[in-house]
């Protein structure tokens, strides 16, 4: 494995690959290292997350339930980011395009907000206590 690849990458599917790619940039902070048509790789230091056209996988068993039922998309998935200013992210978040799940709310070591991102990913955004 080469030093600079990630020992774990994220892969999601999307149907528009650009307006999730630029939503995770704008919210979340992470850097934009790959975009072309139908993919697009964001990183953060060591990790990674690719993003692929639905059409990148026709040969699989989701493809066709993705293109009937595209809410069903990112079910079972969170997205966790830790974030400089929760309340910044938060309404970037809102003006992107996001769904409001729960807005910022104190937890025990942090305040945390959950958003749906273009595409129906589930992304919380977490800000540390202190």
């Amino acid at each position: 494995m080469d030093s600079e690849e990630s020992a774990l990458e994220i892969v999601l599917w999307a149907t528009d690959v650009p307006a999730l790619a630029g939503f995770l940039q704008q919210v979340t902070g992470l850097e934009i290292a790959q975009q072309h048509p139908g993919f697009a790789r964001l990183g953060m230091g060591p990790n990674s997350l690719s993003i692929h056209a639905d059409e990148a996988y026709q040969g699989h068993p989701w493809f066709d339930a993705l293109h009937r039922e595209g809410l069903a998309r990112g079910i079972g998935t969170e997205l966790r980011f830790s974030v400089p200013d929760i309340n910044e992210s938060y309404r970037t978040a809102i003006r992107a395009g996001a769904s409001i799940v729960y807005p910022p709310h104190e937890q025990e070591d942090s305040v945390e907000c959950q958003v749906l991102a273009p595409g129906g990913y589930l992304v919380t955004l977490r800000q540390p206590a202190g």
